[in-house]
């Protein structure tokens, strides 16, 4: 696997929760939590960076074109 679908899984994930907390809990909880993904999502097709790669980096995932050299 590499860093980009490790984004895209933890991005899926992060959206469903959302949609459950929106769902079950609490409505304006639910939208704050999809807005910061959106905005996370926005702000990594610009710089390339995403927090979650803090994360996925020292498990070991690296970008597909590092993996290729």
């Amino acid at each position: 696997m590499y860093i980009e679908n490790g984004r895209d899984l933890f991005r899926g994930i992060l959206i469903l929760i959302s949609a459950a907390l929106a769902w079950w809990v609490d409505l304006t909880a639910g939208l704050a939590l999809a807005v910061f993904v959106g905005v996370m999502i926005l702000q990594s097709v610009w710089t390339d960076w995403c927090p979650i790669d803090l994360v996925l980096r020292p498990m070991g995932l690296k970008k597909k074109l590092e993996s290729k050299k």
